[in-house]
């Protein structure tokens, strides 16, 4: 969580982090699987040629970067849910990721769909930011539990919006020191005696 936590903002913390669901990577896995394990098996066959060997070295290398791109794509794709933001990281290959974010006064609606049999089943699907006057959709797709994250996501802008209306201490600090400058002393205690 290293890579992603150091990217907060002051005050951030980091409430969820949710990543693609793992049967997502299924296929990736079972290619770079088989180019990583097939030169073994033909490895008697191919060593009887320099170009078995020649060949051997191209599906190994294969293997290795299908392996390194499917152990990338699965830690920079991404949803982080702060107690600030909503951060969306899209890794579409080993150079090229997309950063998406929202404030949760800038959310208008949160959605989620389940597609098809097997999402419906394993409750993987795609959850759906809606920004406030904007064309702009946040789409984390194949998320597990995705009407889960509905909810988190729902509550935190909910809580955010009633902590909002309150003021802090800083903040009514601030309000007592202009009040003090625009009214006086002498008028400020009359005010706090009438009560």
């Amino acid at each position: 969580m290293s890579y992603f936590t150091k990217n907060l903002k002051d005050n951030e913390e980091l409430v969820r982090l949710i990543r693609r669901h793992s049967i997502s990577f299924v296929p990736v896995a079972i290619i770079a699987l088989v180019f990583l394990l097939l030169p073994f098996f033909l490895m008697f066959l191919l060593f009887k040629w320099v170009v078995g060997l020649i060949f051997f070295l191209i599906l190994l290398v294969i293997g290795l970067i299908l392996l390194i791109r499917f152990l990338v794509l699965w830690y920079y794709n991404a949803l982080l849910i702060t107690n600030q933001r909503v951060i969306l990281y899209e890794q579409k290959g080993l150079f090229e990721r997309y950063v998406t974010e929202t404030e949760y006064s800038k959310i208008q609606d949160v959605s989620y769909l389940y597609k098809g049999l097997w999402q419906s089943i394993l409750h993987y699907g795609t959850l759906k930011i809606q920004i406030l006057s904007s064309d702009t959709i946040i789409k984390a797709e194949k998320i597990p539990q995705p009407m889960k994250v509905q909810e988190i996501i729902k509550n935190i802008q909910k809580n955010q919006t009633i902590n909002h209306d309150e003021l802090s201490e800083d903040e009514l600090t601030l309000v007592a020191k202009k009040l003090k400058s625009k009214l006086g002393s002498d008028k400020i205690r009359k005010l706090l005696d009438d009560d």
